[in-house]
């Protein structure tokens, strides 16, 4: 989480508003970007290897945000990634910002 948010509000609200109900235990963070080309980023952060169903997830999602566009003016192009990390989440490329990140900790 080395990076200052730098999406834009909209977004944020539209990932927020696709993330309802769609985060499932495997899912450490989601970090997502977008560039000034207009390209989307959306990276999922897990604690196993990815599988299908993970990819499928984040098509999901980014199929809901891409919903709310108006036209392909407002996003261009799409990146999905799913990757397995187990560094802490201070250490996790956050992109353009964290969207989730779910609670670690030890007690």
């Amino acid at each position: 989480m080395k990076s200052k948010n730098t999406l834009p509000d909209w977004l944020m609200l539209w990932l927020w508003r696709a993330l309802l109900g769609e985060i499932y235990p495997n899912i450490r963070a989601i970090a997502a970007s977008f560039s000034e080309d207009k390209e989307l980023r959306v990276r999922f952060y897990l604690d196993r290897p990815p599988i299908e169903f993970d990819y499928e997830s984040l098509a999901d999602i980014v199929g809901l945000v891409l919903s709310n566009a108006s036209s392909n003016e407002d996003i261009r192009s799409v990146k999905e990634e799913c990757e397995y990390s187990t560094i802490t989440q201070g250490e996790l490329n956050a992109l353009g910002g964290l969207v989730y990140a779910r609670r670690e900790y030890e007690i």
